[in-house]
């Protein structure tokens, strides 16, 4: 599953290209290295904003229906996300129309039309609006927690932007952001599936070698600044950071954020195997104890989100209003056990055994090998399959235990609460976190 050329063409940009012969179809995948990471609080939400302004029209395509007739013509539809480190397009072309994507994919990237701005900002606004309620309160415990895990730093703002900043962008603001980040040395190009008898490089040398980097600040990636000192919502030094948001409703949905190691962590393979113990289906730490054996809440999860310099473990669940205390008590009874005395043999041994299946998986589908491939040509190193797999099985138990003491801690930990809350909420939340030893 190794890439068949990774090339530096001679305006920066990075191409990846993986011959796949035994599939049907191309995928492309164009990485833009910027995202919330890189914005400033008065422009927050502007890379999204751009991102989304970028599909109402391009030069030879003048409006968003032309524009988007031109992809489906080619086999697919042009996908779009913006997250914290990076913007992504991503669509499925026919092999035999992979050169006239690639032309319409240089002329949308780079000649944007800026066209309909107050149309997007209308579409944007609604987008946000799912996230407050109707006291315009932020209700998305994801945001909510990492707010409380990296204040005042683009880490803790949400990708969006919020609605002041979003309805006051202005189109040369827009216009500046493309013309800073939007270049080619600042964005690497996968192509994956049948590419035998093309000539993919001098293809995308075609389309894009003309586009000439920009001269100025590339915008180097920002450090992240260390996680805080635990507070409390209050301020209170030494314990863990907590935000109770009343809404209404018949549920309370909770998310805990941990510390987690960032992607260029030596321990960031120990992170992805103590993340799949905790969540990982039914039998499962966390999905046994709290679901299956005591029925607590319908879903519980667990996640890792890894950056450039840091990352999160964040746990996640939605419990009916008059079980909320049984749940707090019964989940950190258990968190607590899980720092106490780690995982078990068996428990990694599950772990390991279903990532190296996920890693044999991996070989059918285009878009993980593109992500393993051509996202690290923007932040970080290469980890091919056997690679991973040679880290995975080296992970000990005694690794995974030592994590689990360090991260899984109350002192550490981030709490966000939203549902109907009232004035003892707060109070019950916080004696119910003394059983978190």
């Amino acid at each position: 599953m190794t890439p068949s050329h990774i090339h530096r063409h001679s305006n920066g940009l990075v191409t990846v290209v993986m011959d796949r012969p035994a599939t049907h179809q191309v995928r492309v995948l164009m990485m833009v290295r910027v995202g919330s990471r890189f914005e400033s609080a008065e422009e927050l939400g502007i890379s999204h904003f751009l991102e989304h302004v970028l599909f109402r029209g391009c030069e030879g395509f003048p409006d968003g229906d032309t524009l988007n007739r031109a992809f489906e013509e080619v086999g697919g539809m042009l996908d779009a996300h913006t997250g914290v480190e990076t913007t992504d397009f991503d669509m499925t072309v026919h092999p035999a129309k992979l050169s006239q994507s690639l032309a319409v994919l240089a002329r949308f990237l780079r000649w944007p039309a800026f066209a309909e701005l107050e149309k997007e900002r209308e579409i944007l606004l609604d987008e946000l609006s799912y996230d407050y309620n109707e006291q315009h309160r932020m209700i998305n415990p994801a945001i909510l927690t990492a707010e409380l895990m990296w204040p005042d730093h683009p880490l803790g703002r949400c990708v969006g932007g919020v609605p002041a900043t979003i309805s006051a962008m202005g189109e040369k603001q827009i216009r500046t952001h493309h013309a800073r980040y939007y270049r080619p040395e600042n964005m690497v190009l996968g192509l994956a599936g049948r590419l035998e008898g093309e000539d993919v490089i001098a293809m995308v040398d075609r389309h894009f070698g003309d586009w000439k980097p920009a001269p100025g600040d590339r915008g180097e990636n920002p450090a992240a600044p260390p996680i805080p000192a635990p507070r409390s919502s209050a301020g209170v030094p030494g314990g863990p950071g907590v935000k109770v948001v009343p809404d209404s409703g018949n549920q309370f949905h909770l998310q805990i954020g941990l510390p987690a190691p960032g992607y260029n962590d030596a321990a960031e393979l120990t992170a992805i195997l103590l993340t799949r113990i905790l969540d990982d289906g039914p039998t499962s730490r966390l999905q046994r104890v709290i679901r299956e054996e005591m029925a607590l809440v319908y879903h519980i999860d667990a996640g890792y989100s890894a950056y450039w310099d840091a990352g999160t473990l964040d746990i996640s669940t939605s419990v009916a209003t008059g079980r909320l205390e049984l749940l707090l008590k019964h989940l950190f009874e258990e968190l607590s056990r899980f720092r106490r005395f780690g995982p078990t043999e068996d428990e990694l041994e599950r772990a390991r055994m279903r990532h190296l299946y996920d890693l044999d998986f991996e070989g059918d589908s285009l878009s993980a090998q593109l992500g393993r491939y051509a996202w690290p040509q923007l932040y970080s190193t290469v980890r091919g399959v056997e690679e991973e797999r040679e880290g995975i099985a080296a992970v000990t138990l005694e690794q995974l235990r030592e994590m689990a003491e360090s991260a899984v801690s109350r002192e550490h930990a981030r709490l966000a609460l939203v549902g109907p809350a009232d004035s003892g909420t707060e109070r019950s939340l916080m004696d119910a976190l003394e059983r978190w030893e």
